[in-house]
């Protein structure tokens, strides 16, 4: 296990598997939070392994870390839970002894890779924008891309009062099925990809993220899974 004298409450949660550390401090904030039976508000507040911390009544309990990559097929939630009970990310992880959650969005249509993770640090600095880590997508869409509306997305499509400025954009192939683009982006607003594509006049009929950061899928087939190691995680932490 994974010891600690002191840690902040915001991390100590993440570290149980709750979620991100940002999402965890909405529940601190909220009152959800209780530490020795007293609700806890102050996200410097502090706990120590001999303190009892509970999130709405739950007992939370101090995970080793775990971080690992799927290729997530069509048709699947990429949520910790549905309330509706369709099927999502965690259903197909086989331990089912560890709570996991997923870094960032892949919509319910989309494919490719998304990180699992019980490590609140790990999921904080690949999802915030600041740490400006690259996500990677092979976009097909509906039509032929012609230069002039590549121009356009380099340039920057507002969605929603803000623009998304890619890292990169490059034909992959064009043909009568359409056109496949390979886009990099550093943010993961929800299916901002979709529409920035259907504001200037396209559908996008696959959408498949290759890589985050220097991380790929390596020959992963849809729905395989593996757990990443210390090389490739510190790599993500830093960015590399």
């Amino acid at each position: 296990m994974d010891e600690f004298q002191k840690m902040r409450i915001s991390r100590y949660l993440a570290s149980c598997g709750v979620s991100s550390r940002r999402k965890c401090e909405e529940y601190i904030l909220n009152g959800m939070i209780k530490v020795n039976d007293r609700v806890i508000r102050d996200l410097s507040f502090t706990v120590t392994p001999e303190d009892r911390v509970l999130l709405n009544g739950r007992l939370l309990k101090h995970q080793d870390k775990k971080t690992i990559i799927l290729n997530k097929p069509p048709g699947i939630l990429s949520t910790a839970r549905d309330d509706f009970r369709r099927k999502t990310v965690i259903d197909l992880i086989d331990d089912k002894n560890i709570r996991l959650y997923p870094v960032g969005r892949l919509d319910y249509n989309s494919r490719g890779l998304i990180i699992l993770t019980n490590d609140g640090e790990l999921a904080y600095r690949v999802m915030h924008p600041k740490f400006m880590v690259p996500k990677t997508y092979e976009v097909k869409i509906d039509k032929k891309l012609p230069s002039n509306d590549i121009d356009k997305i380099k340039k920057g499509i507002e969605i929603e009062g803000r623009e998304l400025i890619p890292l990169n954009i490059k034909i992959l192939k064009f043909g009568k099925a359409g056109t496949i683009i390979e886009l990099k982006i550093i943010e993961g607003r929800k299916r901002i990809i979709r529409k920035v594509f259907k504001k200037i006049g396209y559908n996008v009929i696959d959408l498949k993220r290759t890589m985050i950061g220097g991380l790929g899928l390596n020959g992963l087939r849809e729905g395989q899974y593996r757990i990443l190691n210390i090389k490739e995680i510190k790599a993500l932490m830093s960015n590399d």
